[in-house]
């Protein structure tokens, strides 16, 4: 490939000799950690907070925006307001800071106002509700009114695939003027709207190559590229379909920065790109990341009191004969977790990220009631997320100096750990209630419910039990309390991140202080980045809210695990799973560090759900109180490696959940939370085999690079077989699943620039490439990944 770059641009072959570039205005300390966060613009009127990007408010001088935008910096409340309509996709605002202009990108609001009716045909209706994915599945939302005979509700929408049903009279039914539903994942359906024109055809930026500073990227829009080394634009080249630019000299004195590119056409936006360099050098293998590469992560969930118990002089279960022994402590701690460190476990299976459970202390009785099927039993906190104190280590874990041999080992082994926090609620018996108790929200509604478990219509204020008061984050001394006992863990102990319970529940603000207390007291003096992730379920917008340069560096996207779970598990079409992955794409970007989950711990098994032992429609809980879980089919642990494959291959953090990597059954808690099991001896060969497997997937995501940054296609999308590509210059994965009953060969058009003779089946799959087309033969309930 190299011979078609040289002759497209003479000033390029000046570079490519003397191997040098210019540099550009830049401050050798920059004003913003890591790169700027895009703005996505809302419809009207947009507010910027600028502590949410630079260290140093008073330091802006001024605000740039594109000619169709009028921008107001307010020096009192630190914002930048935005008024207007960008005329493009894209845009680029440059704030102005101590005589340094830092660019950040802009894109255009694609909000529409939609308008859902419902005629009754002559029933008589008290209400008429709405909820779904466009409004964050509260009813209370989207309220309609009754006209002429027919109810009718008008929202402002983003284009996209929203999910949803009606509530009539507080009965929840699918849309029945609307034949377009999808599965519910319940043994139900939900409706499905779709806003604007989703089979539009998008442009494609592609990595092409590089030489020296010089890098090349192909793309039909080259005109419209923006590119940013850090979060300053380059100036760009094109002719005809390829756009250069050359790397900054200054890149040469960072260790790791990076580049972004965007582009669109028609108005419609491309992929994005990203490329990761080493002292301004393009980095082209994965043995040049290190464990601070975000990108490079691959997470694993330990739910640590049913992991591994190491030392067991520390293990005591609460003395309660209500308990039932699965409700109560098993004994993991610490010491498991560090044993199984040092014997290679975690690098065997290919993990280099660890997310533990709560560690902090937990009350010593039983709380809570389950009274089903003929099951009465109270529980332990064994799980962590009662907290009676934010700062102490349960010592059922272990202690303090465990806790820190942990974390060395782990950085030893070129692991990292991050810290599962719980902000949202608190046990009755923590100090900040006790002391406080007006710092927790109202029990009980205006209208006299109990306001437990109402997750989306008390989002700010629902308690999760009776026991466990939710704590008012609209109040500043709540804000400063939580804050400070979430930054107490980073600064005393060499954590590397946070996994953040409840996010949804807590107020943006919360998050904001949070954030920049870890940069003021640990990334600025230190240089140490603090990654966060936090759990929400709720609608894409709602999740994104939460994630940007001032606040969270991603969360958890539970929309692609239940599209995958109606997919791989329930064998829905491909087109489904397609379209979940599309929108993913279209608010989080396609080089995201979204949590891609294999399940978890509130969760029913993929495999046991997949089999069969647990139907779709049932009460998971309930069958893992009344009955023994039998083993799966075989076929379901093809289908698990099969989401294994998927979750390995897209771009974001694959998730695991312990045991999920060899295929651990389980109803719902607490029977999805059995002792972990490590040993060959204790594992049947099936799951032998998919621990095998899963293996080698995470072996493959840890060493090509096209995983970790590659761009994006779709190839084949229908009922059974699914094939996408990622590509990093000149290297390419494709990825082939098929979920039918029988062999399929799936064909798949190759592209032009690519030399495809050392192409490579890694599971042994037969595939034939003809004029053009690549033929894998896939048996039922199969993948494969291949390599160039």
């Amino acid at each position: 490939m190299k011979n078609k770059i040289s002759r497209f641009f003479l000033v390029a072959a000046v570079f490519l000799v003397s191997g040098c570039s210019a540099y550009i205005e830049a401050p050798k300390e920059s004003q913003i950690i890591g790169l700027a966060s895009p703005v996505s613009l809302e419809y009207g009127e947009t507010t910027i907070i600028t502590a949410d990007y630079f260290i140093s408010h008073s330091l802006i001088d001024s605000v740039v925006v594109p000619a169709s935008l009028s921008a107001v910096l307010s020096q009192d409340s630190e914002e930048v307001v935005l008024s207007g309509s960008l005329d493009n996709p894209l845009g680029v605002m440059t704030i102005w800071v101590d005589g340094f202009g830092y660019d950040i990108l802009l894109k255009k609001s694609n909000k529409q106002k939609v308008t859902i009716t419902f005629d009754p045909e002559g029933k008589e209706y008290q209400s008429v509700q709405l909820k779904g994915e466009m409004n964050n599945w509260n009813p209370a939302a989207a309220p309609f009114t009754k006209e002429n005979g027919v109810w009718k509700t008008t929202m402002l929408v983003n284009e996209g695939v929203y999910q949803y049903i009606l509530m009539l009279d507080g009965k929840e039914t699918p849309d029945p003027a609307n034949p377009n539903a999808v599965s519910n994942g319940m043994g139900g359906t939900n409706s499905v709207l779709t806003v604007g024109d989703m089979e539009a055809e998008k442009p494609t930026l592609e990595t092409y190559d590089h030489s020296g500073p010089s890098v090349y990227l192909k793309t039909e829009a080259a005109e419209n590229t923006i590119v940013f080394w850090e979060n300053y634009q380059l100036k760009t080249r094109y002719q005809d379909n390829i756009l250069s630019f050359e790397i900054p000299a200054n890149a040469r004195n960072l260790k790791r920065s990076h580049i972004r590119a965007w582009t669109y056409k028609n108005g419609q936006l491309s992929n994005d790109v990203l490329i990761p360099l080493s002292n301004g050098n393009v980095i082209r293998d994965t043995g040049e990341l290190t464990r601070h590469d975000h990108h490079n992560w691959n997470m694993y969930f330990v739910l640590i009191d049913r992991f591994m118990d190491g030392n067991p002089s520390n293990t005591k279960k609460v003395d309660d004969p209500q308990i039932h022994p699965k409700a109560n402590y098993y004994g993991g701690d610490f010491a498991g977790i560090t044993q199984t460190i040092k014997s290679g476990y975690f690098k065997d299976i290919g993990v280099n990220t660890l997310w533990l459970s709560p560690i902090t202390q937990n009350p010593e009785e039983a709380y809570g009631l389950w009274d089903k099927g003929g099951v009465t039993t109270t529980f332990s906190g064994y799980h962590g997320y009662w907290p009676v104190s934010s700062s102490k280590v349960d010592y059922r874990f272990g202690t303090e100096e465990e806790f820190r041999e942990l974390l060395d080992v782990a950085h030893q082994n070129d692991m990292n750990v991050i810290l599962d926090y719980v902000a949202n609620h608190v046990h009755e018996l923590h100090p900040v209630y006790q002391k406080n108790p007006d710092w927790a929200t109202n029990l009980y509604l205006p209208d006299g419910r109990l306001n437990t478990e109402l997750w989306d219509e008390q989002r700010l204020t629902t308690w999760f039990d009776t026991f466990m008061p939710t704590l008012d984050f609209s109040k500043e001394e709540v804000i400063n309390t939580m804050t400070d006992s979430a930054l107490y863990w980073v600064k005393e102990f060499e954590l590397d991140g946070f996994r953040h319970d409840a996010t949804k529940h807590i107020q943006l603000e919360f998050w904001r202080t949070l954030t920049r207390k870890i940069k003021d007291s640990v990334t600025i003096p230190t240089g140490k980045e603090v990654f966060q992730i936090g759990e929400t379920y709720g609608s894409r917008e709602l999740i994104a809210s939460y994630i940007n340069s001032g606040m969270l560096n991603s969360q958890f996207d539970f929309s692609i695990y239940d599209a995958g779970l109606n997919t791989f598990g329930q064998g829905n079409s491909f087109e489904g799973l397609h379209t979940q992955l599309q929108e993913s794409f279209n608010y989080y970007g396609y080089h995201n560090l979204m949590g891609y989950i294999s399940g978890n711990h509130d969760k029913t098994r993929f495999i046991t759900l997949t089999s069969g032992e647990v139907s779709w429609s049932e009460d998971g809980k309930l069958a893992g109180w009344t009955r023994e879980i039998e083993d799966p089919q075989a076929f379901a642990y093809d289908r698990l490696s099969m989401f294994h494959a998927f979750n390995q291959t897209i771009p974001g953090i694959p998730v695991t959940y312990q045991g999920d990597e060899y295929g651990q059954p389980g109803a719902n808690d607490p029977d999805n939370r059995r002792w972990m099991e490590f040993r060959e001896e204790e594992l049947s060969s099936p799951e032998l085999k998919n621990r095998s497997i899963y293996s080698k997937l995470t072996e493959l995501r840890n060493t090509e690079m096209t995983l970790t940054y590659g761009d994006f296609r779709f190839h084949v999308v229908d009922e059974n077989t699914l094939a996408y590509s990622r590509a990093y210059f000149e290297d390419q994965v494709i990825a082939v699943f098929n979920k039918s009953d029988q062999q399929e060969v799936v064909e798949v058009m190759l592209r032009n620039e690519f030399d495809y003779s050392n192409l490579e089946a890694q599971f042994g799959n037969d595939f034939v490439i003809e004029e053009r087309v690549l033929k894998v033969t896939l048996p039922s309930n199969s993948f494969e990944i291949l390599t160039l």
